[in-house]
C-alpha cells in the first residue's frame, strides 16, 4: 500500500512519454520544471520553508507555492494555512511539514512533528491525500474534517475524523479504518492502540473554527473552492501526452523509438541517480531530525538535572535555615535555662544568707541567754554567799551569847538595829573584859 516519496514513483509508461517528448520537442520543459502541488494561503507569526535539497530555511513570503520535497515549519504560536488541491491544511505551532510527492492520483505529505488539520471541501477530480507519520500513513479517502497530530520522540500518532473517511495504513497490511466522529492514538508501525491522548489546544480549535466560517460549511452559498495553484497532476500529464501525440505525428517513428530507447536509458540512469540522491538526502534528514531530538532531549534532561539540582538546593537551605532556628532556638532555650538556674541559685544563696542571719540571730539570742543565766547563777550565787555570811555571822552570835552564858553574864538580847543611836548605845561597863 506505501508508495514511494520521490520521483521514481512516476509511472515507467508516462516518463517514457514524457521523455520522447523532450528530446524530439526541444522547447518543450514542462516535465523538467518542478510541479507545484500546493499554495501557502495565510500566515501567522514566524512561518519558515526550505526548498526541495537545501538545508536552508527562509522566511515564507505570501502565496508561497511548494512542490515535491519542498518543506515548512511552523514556529511556537505561529499558524499557516496551505491549499493542497481542494483541501485546506491549517498548521499548529510547532509544526513540520514535508509536501513529498505527487502522482497520477495522491499527494503525499509527510508530517514528522506537530499538529494539523485538514478541510476537504470535494474529491470529485479523484485526487487524494495521504499523510506519512513516523509510525503510519493516513489516508483521506472523502470529504470532510480531520485532525492529526504526530509525535516523534514517542512514536505515536493521534488521528481523529469529525467527518469523512480516514484509513491508517501499517507495516505488514495492517490498516484501520476511522469514519465520522471517531478517534484513535496508535503506537509503532504495528498500530497497536494506546490510551494516551494530546492535551487539548483550544486556541488552535478556535483559530480552524473562525477559518471554517471564513471560508463558509460545504452547500452554503457563501462557500467558494480554495483557489489551486496549478491542476492536478494527472490532468498535467494528460496535458502532456496529448502534447507528446501531436509532436509524435510530425516526427518519423524510426526516429522517436530510437531517440525513446536513449532517452529511457539515459532517464533511468537519471531516476536512479535522483532516487539515490534523494535517499542520501532524506537519510541524511532523518539522521539530522535524530540528532536534533537527541540534542533536545539531552537539552531537556540538563534543564531537568538543573531544576533537581535547584530544589535541593533550595532544600538543602531550608533544612539549614531550619537547623539554625532549631539551634537558635535551642540556645534561647539553654540562656533561659541558665538564666533560671542562675535566679535560682541566688534564690538559694539569699535564702542561705537568711539563714545564716537566722542562724546569728539564734547564737546571739543564745550568748544573750548563756548571760542571763550565768548573770542568774552570779547572782544566785552572791545570794547564797550573803545567806552563808548571815548565817556564819548569827552562827558568830550564837556562839558568842554562848559564851557570855557561860561566863555567868547575861546580856540582853539584841535588839534589832533602828534608827535611834540611844538604843544601840552599850554601857562601858557591859564591855567585855
Amino acid at each position: 500500500m506505501n508508495r514511494t516519496t520521490s520521483l521514481p514513483a512516476l509511472r515507467r509508461p508516462l516518463h517514457r512519454w514524457l521523455l520522447g517528448l523532450a528530446l524530439v520537442c526541444a522547447g518543450f520543459a514542462a516535465s523538467a520544471q518542478p510541479v507545484p502541488i500546493a499554495r501557502l494561503n495565510l500566515q501567522q507569526g514566524t512561518v519558515s520553508v526550505s526548498s526541495a535539497g537545501d538545508d536552508r530555511w527562509s522566511a515564507a513570503r505570501p502565496n508561497r507555492q511548494f512542490a515535491v520535497g519542498d518543506r515548512i515549519w511552523t514556529d511556537r504560536n505561529a499558524r499557516a494555512e496551505v491549499y493542497v488541491g481542494p483541501a485546506a491544511l491549517r498548521l499548529d505551532g510547532e509544526t513540520h511539514v514535508e509536501f513529498s510527492g505527487i502522482d497520477e492520483d495522491t499527494v503525499r505529505i509527510n508530517a514528522s512533528r506537530g499538529n494539523l488539520q485538514l478541510s476537504v471541501r470535494d474529491m470529485s477530480s479523484g485526487q487524494r491525500i495521504r499523510i506519512d507519520t513516523s509510525n503510519l500513513s493516513a489516508e483521506i479517502e472523502a470529504p470532510g474534517e480531520y485532525r492529526i497530530t504526530a509525535d516523534a520522540a514517542t512514536a505515536t500518532t493521534w488521528a481523529a475524523v469529525a467527518s469523512g473517511r480516514l484509513t491508517l495504513y501499517g507495516d505488514r497490511g495492517i490498516s484501520q479504518l476511522l469514519t465520522d466522529r471517531q478517534q484513535t492514538t496508535v503506537s509503532g508501525r504495528n498500530l497497536a492502540t494506546v490510551r494516551t491522548t494530546p492535551s487539548p489546544n483550544s486556541s488552535f480549535d478556535t483559530w480552524v473554527a473562525e477559518r471554517n466560517r471564513f471560508e463558509g460549511q460545504p452547500g452554503s452559498t457563501r462557500y467558494v473552492q480554495p483557489a489551486v495553484v496549478v491542476p492536478p497532476a494527472a490532468l498535467i500529464a494528460r496535458q502532456q501526452q496529448i502534447d507528446y501525440e501531436q509532436a509524435q505525428q510530425q516526427e518519423q517513428w524510426a526516429q522517436q523509438q530510437r531517440a525513446a530507447q536513449a532517452a529511457q536509458q539515459q532517464m533511468d540512469w537519471q531516476r536512479e541517480q535522483e532516487w539515490r540522491r534523494q535517499e542520501d538526502w532524506r537519510q541524511q534528514r532523518e539522521w539530522q531530525q535524530r540528532r536534533d531530538w537527541r540534542e533536545r532531549a539531552e537539552q531537556d534532561r540538563w534543564q531537568q538535572q538543573q531544576q533537581q539540582q535547584q530544589l535541593q538546593l533550595q532544600l538543602q537551605r531550608q533544612q539549614q535555615q531550619a537547623l539554625r532556628q532549631q539551634q537558635e532556638m535551642q540556645q534561647r532555650a539553654a540562656q533561659a535555662q541558665a538564666l533560671q538556674q542562675q535566679q535560682l541559685l541566688q534564690q538559694q544563696q539569699a535564702q542561705q544568707m537568711q539563714l545564716q542571719q537566722m542562724r546569728a540571730a539564734q547564737q546571739q539570742a543564745l550568748a544573750q541567754q548563756q548571760a542571763l543565766r550565768q548573770q542568774q547563777e552570779m547572782q544566785q550565787r552572791a545570794a547564797q554567799m550573803q545567806q552563808q555570811a548571815q548565817a556564819q555571822q548569827q552562827a558568830l552570835q550564837q556562839a558568842q551569847l554562848r559564851a557570855l552564858q557561860q561566863s555567868g553574864i547575861q546580856m540582853q538580847p539584841a535588839q534589832p538595829a533602828g534608827n535611834d543611836p540611844h538604843k544601840n548605845w552599850t554601857p562601858p561597863d557591859w564591855r567585855t573584859p
